[in-house]
């Protein structure tokens, strides 16, 4: 059940920044969390929900297309707190001449908490980041698969 629990935290942590939903991003954080992605130069790092949710809204800003794609690898339970191995992909491209795709590992600290588990830490580690243009046509949203089926 705990598994099932984390790999719903890295799930919800995809979805939520794909669709840019600020709110069920912040249910996967402790209070007192912090994100870090990659490395100088390329590096940014949030320290506290707040702070957190705030980078989330910097860097989905301006961009008409972002998307992750993440695959739970390890998972190690100790009591109450939890390590992964994550891999992911991400791929974006703002209006203007921004691109970004990558490919890195999430190395994950997480708690257990009354609703669930959520990180306490997060540090993507870039394997690979490609920011040259790429072509393809962006397409907005739907807010629900119903939406997606009747329009």
């Amino acid at each position: 059940m705990d598994e099932a629990s984390i790999r719903n935290t890295i799930a919800r942590f995809a979805d939520s920044a794909t669709r840019n939903d600020h709110e069920m991003f912040r249910t996967v954080w402790d209070d007192e969390g912090e994100f870090v992605i990659g490395q100088a130069p390329h590096g940014q790092r949030a320290a506290g929900v707040e702070d957190i949710v705030a980078m989330l809204g910097r860097l989905r800003e301006g961009k008409d297309f972002f998307v992750q794609f993440a695959i739970p690898g390890v998972i190690n339970i100790d009591g109450d707190e939890a390590t992964t191995r994550t891999l992911c992909h991400e791929a974006a491209r703002g209006s203007g001449p921004s691109y970004y795709r990558n490919h890195c590992v999430a190395f994950d600290r997480l708690r257990r908490s009354d609703d669930g588990w959520v990180f306490t830490n997060r540090s993507f580690q870039y394997l690979w980041l490609d920011t040259s243009p790429f072509t393809g046509d962006a397409f907005p949203l739907f807010p629900d698969s119903v939406g997606a089926l009747t329009q």
